[in-house]
């Protein structure tokens, strides 16, 4: 029973020993510290969850508001797939990590292509917006699975490319490839396919400056696609050596991006 002190005629309490005071309020404080503690924690798994949840889609078509380059992104495979809209060509793109736990989709010519940050967010770089623009799903796709074509048409192709640059640079320029063996190989038709297309996409890129025109007039006279191991770009001579492996897939061509850098180098 707690003592009472008498003065005056009245009773009342004793005023508590300061030892017991203070560890009333150390105790007071331990509890609100494992309240913020618990309340931040669930905080933290809250946003985790969240940036779950805002993980952008595994196939889908992108927008933005800033900008006209709308595009299919397909990240169902190890490499990510991506086309923009009104072209062909296929870019492939490789994962490499950023700040802050973001990723980066990187070209074959090493460009940023995009950024998705930790919370889902995705922004697309182009050389009109170094800086990039922030870009969101707007719809589904189909996944950018190319069907291989036959080897008439693929000839077929790189005889148009043929003639459209002759008719651009004023020379001939000739595509060379062992059609033969690639006739029967529907993986190589489909990656040779490929490698002209995006071959003359740059070449046309090229032709269409005044000192790009002149340089594919003075130097360049074959372009031959050869099937090795490892894609690859080389210039000897007159001729142009776009290598392609059948082995990598769709990652086995060079991009017209990497075909253009190489070009840039002695057709300035």
């Amino acid at each position: 029973m707690r003592g009472v002190a008498i003065a005056g005629g009245q009773a009342g309490p004793v005023p508590a020993p300061r030892p017991v005071l203070e560890r009333c309020v150390r105790h007071v404080t331990r509890r609100m510290l494992m309240f913020v503690l618990a309340t931040l924690f669930v905080g933290v798994g809250g946003a985790d969850l969240r940036a779950f949840d805002r993980e952008p889609p595994r196939i889908a078509h992108f927008s933005s508001e800033y900008s006209r380059s709308g595009f299919v992104l397909d990240r169902s495979g190890e490499l990510a797939k991506l086309r923009f809209d009104g072209t062909e060509e296929i870019l492939i793109l490789r994962w490499q990590p950023a700040a802050g736990g973001d990723r980066l989709l990187v070209r074959d010519d090493g460009e940023v292509v995009l950024r998705i940050s930790g919370l889902g967010g995705v922004t697309l770089f182009t050389p009109e917006n170094r800086k990039g623009i922030p870009v969101a799903p707007d719809g589904p796709a189909a996944p950018l699975t190319p069907v291989p074509p036959t080897i008439d048409f693929v000839r077929d192709i790189a005889g148009r490319i043929m003639a459209q640059l002759r008719a651009e640079t004023g020379r001939e320029i000739v595509f060379e490839a062992n059609w033969n063996a690639a006739a029967g190989d529907e993986g190589a038709r489909g990656i040779l396919f490929d490698a002209i297309r995006n071959a003359g996409t740059a070449l046309f890129g090229i032709s269409r400056t005044a000192p790009g025109r002149a340089g594919l007039s003075s130097y360049l006279r074959r372009v031959r696609f050869v099937h090795a191991r490892f894609p690859s770009i080389i210039l000897q001579g007159d001729m142009l050596i776009v290598s392609y492996s059948v082995e990598q897939g769709l990652a086995g061509r060079p991009s017209s991006f990497a075909i253009r850098r190489q070009l840039a180098q002695i057709i300035r």
